[in-house]
């Protein structure tokens, strides 16, 4: 007996009459006989589409007309989620999702869903209306299960190496024919070619994919990479970091200083502290160390390391070496520290004791080289002490130059050098060496000591001693350094070697007598002086005097004689008158001069001179000068006291008279 199915779709909604079958039919017996379907429960991605088979049988006898319609209903709210015709409202949720593919004519309930969701899941009913037939399948259910949509893969995923070349694929979710997806790639790489393709499976469903190939670099560590799949309005997206290997970069800066300083020179002030950071990028993590030379400082592994120059010196002016290495590569960097310092004690040509002496030859060229170790380079003058010091001497680049050296260039001087972190100073003596000159000799005799004082005075030539007595000879020379003295006589050297030599000459004999030559020598040059010694006999020098006295007795009277005429005339001529007065000159040669008698009219005091020209000794003159003197006084009782004076061995006799 045919089951009448009252339930009606009609205006969107479904009234279903649940009627008692009639005695051994009912409901709980299982399906009525010859109603029979067959579809398999489905699982489909959220998001993608999925078809799924059916097939219904009706009993025999019985006939669907073309009319018939097919109706799916979703079990747990009575919604009727795909129809075959258009007779029926479809739920909003489903509507263009879910589409009723089969012939139900023929016996084919199949349906698709398309952009399924998770709402979709549940279990579903299938139902046939007809004319004169109307059934519900409620024993053949058919379950949906909708699962979350996967994402895409991308793949390789291990270590990019920068500066190579590298094929990366996105592969999608398996999708059935109708709603493969599209890919599409997103991130900061530069993605150099791009080629998609599909694959097919056996069970038809199709696998998008896509290729792209890409060069990393460094500044691509870290970024991410986005794969994203759309299929009909959904999408999904898988995302990577990259991780992009590559050698190490390297950043060097200095404290107190703006910028970077890799392979750059800084220059720090001597006492100060810098510190010099290394820094360094790189993947995998590098080992970085600061070295001078061969010797390490400090190492560590990361990203950085510091070095500490505390108070610095001199001996820090060097080259610092940072250097980095890991599997890919290494880098160095360097930095050149310059220490700025105030100039050290200044050094003069190859002068390095603390009392330096430079000697000069007079007359030759001088040149005093001063130079200084300092940072920056110090400016260098020259100064003679005692002058003004801010009124350096010429000098160019630390040199100062005389090109004629007199003794007045001997004396101290400074060389300063100044820069701007502090001055310094050294001094020197210059001491100017001349051979000897100026050679004097000082001599005496039994009576007396002469020098010669100055170049005024008459050049000695000659000195006379008497026979047995004493003559000291003295020979000084000017020089620099100290000359070595000696008197030399021909075929007989006499040396004495002294500052001030001296020739002794004592109980004076006739040999004795002759040319003497001083000599004087340095390491400059030398000089020489000559003087005669005349050794005078003791029986010739008694009668010499003895004759001279009575020379000069008989001369004295010869003067008194003429003086006491020259008087009378003139002291008659004062009586005369002046017309008569005649002027009468008379001289009488002799072997000695009588010079003059002068007589002033005015004055009743008068003077006379008479000058003797000596061809002796002045030991002679002055015996001579004292005969005259008493025999004058005594004899010619000519008032007043006669005075004598010897110069240059002439003897002048003064005596004052008187009326």
């Amino acid at each position: 007996m045919r089951h009448i199915q009252p339930q009606i779709c009609q205006h969107g909604f479904v009234v279903l009459f649940f009627l008692l079958s009639l005695p051994g039919k009912g409901a709980d017996r299982g399906p009525t006989p010859g109603y029979t379907l067959s579809a398999q429960s489905v699982s489909v991605t959220s998001g993608l589409c999925v078809e799924i088979p059916c097939t219904f049988t009706v009993p025999a006898g019985s006939t669907l007309s073309t009319r018939v319609t097919g109706i799916w209903n979703k079990i747990m709210d009575c919604s009727i989620v795909a129809a075959s015709t258009n007779n029926c409202t479809v739920s909003e949720l489903t509507k263009g999702r879910f589409t009723f593919i089969g012939t139900v004519h023929k016996g084919d309930c199949s349906f698709s869903i398309s952009n399924a969701q998770p709402a979709d899941q549940g279990e579903y009913e299938f139902r046939i209306e007809d004319v004169s037939l109307k059934y519900s399948y409620c024993w053949y259910k058919l379950s949906v299960s909708v699962t979350d949509l996967p994402e895409p893969t991308i793949s390789p995923v291990g270590e990019l190496i920068a500066g190579k070349p590298i094929t990366l694929t996105c592969t999608a979710h398996p999708a059935p024919q109708g709603c493969k997806g599209i890919i599409t790639w997103g991130g900061r790489i530069n993605i150099e070619n791009i080629y998609n393709y599909e694959r097919e499976d056996q069970a038809g469903k199709v696998t998008s994919i896509s290729d792209i190939t890409v060069t990393p670099s460094q500044r691509e560590h870290n970024s991410p990479l986005t794969c994203t799949v759309t299929y009909s309005g959904v999408s999904t997206n898988s995302s990577i970091t990259l991780d992009v290997q590559f050698p190490p970069e390297m950043k060097i800066t200095v404290s107190g200083y703006n910028g970077t300083y890799e392979n750059k020179s800084v220059t720090v002030i001597e006492g100060d502290t810098k510190l010099l950071r290394c820094e360094v990028n790189s993947n995998p993590v590098a080992e970085i160390s600061w070295g001078r030379g061969d010797e390490i400082l400090s190492e560590t592994s990361g990203q950085g390391v510091t070095l500490a120059l505390e108070n610095v010196s001199v001996a820090d002016t060097v080259t610092y070496t940072c250097l980095a290495r890991n599997t890919h590569g290494s880098v160095s960097g360097t930095v050149s520290v310059t220490v700025a310092y105030a100039p050290r004690r200044p050094t003069i040509s190859n002068c390095t004791s603390k009392g330096c002496r430079v000697e000069a030859i007079e007359g030759t060229s001088l040149s005093l080289l001063c130079s200084a170790e300092s940072n920056p380079p110090a400016n260098l003058s020259w100064a003679k002490m005692g002058q003004n010091s801010t009124d350096p001497l010429n000098s160019s680049s630390g040199r100062f130059d005389v090109s004629h050296v007199t003794t007045d260039n001997g004396g101290d001087y400074m060389c300063r050098a100044r820069n701007k972190h502090g001055n310094s100073t050294v001094s020197v003596t210059v001491v100017i060496i001349y051979a000897p000159r100026r050679l004097t000799i000082n001599y005496c005799t039994i009576n007396d000591c002469f020098e010669e004082k100055n170049s005024s005075v008459e050049v000695l030539k000659s000195v006379e001693v008497l026979e047995g007595n004493s003559l000291y000879l003295q020979c000084d020379a000017d020089s620099n350094p100290p000359a070595n003295v000696s008197w030399i006589k021909p075929l007989q050297n006499i040396t004495q070697p002294l500052l001030s030599a001296q020739l002794n000459v004592t109980n004076a004999t006739s040999q004795n007598g002759g040319n003497y030559m001083c000599w004087a020598t340095n390491r400059v040059g030398n000089e020489s002086k000559s003087i005669t010694v005349v050794i005078k006999s003791l029986t010739n020098d008694k009668i010499h005097r003895e004759g001279l006295m009575f020379g000069g007795i008989f001369l004295l009277l010869l003067a008194a004689i003429v003086i006491v005429t020259v008087l009378v005339m003139r002291y008659k001529k004062k009586r005369r008158p002046p017309e008569l007065v005649e002027e009468n000159t008379s001289s009488s040669p002799n072997n000695y001069e009588a010079v003059y008698a002068n007589i002033d009219r005015r004055t009743a005091v008068r003077e006379s001179v008479i000058v003797l020209v000596c061809y002796e000794t002045d030991i002679l003159c002055k015996q001579a000068c004292r005969v005259i003197t008493a025999i004058s006084a005594h004899f010619m009782a000519i008032p007043g006291l006669g005075k004598c004076n010897i110069a240059c061995g002439r003897l002048k006799v003064f005596w004052q008279y008187g009326w």
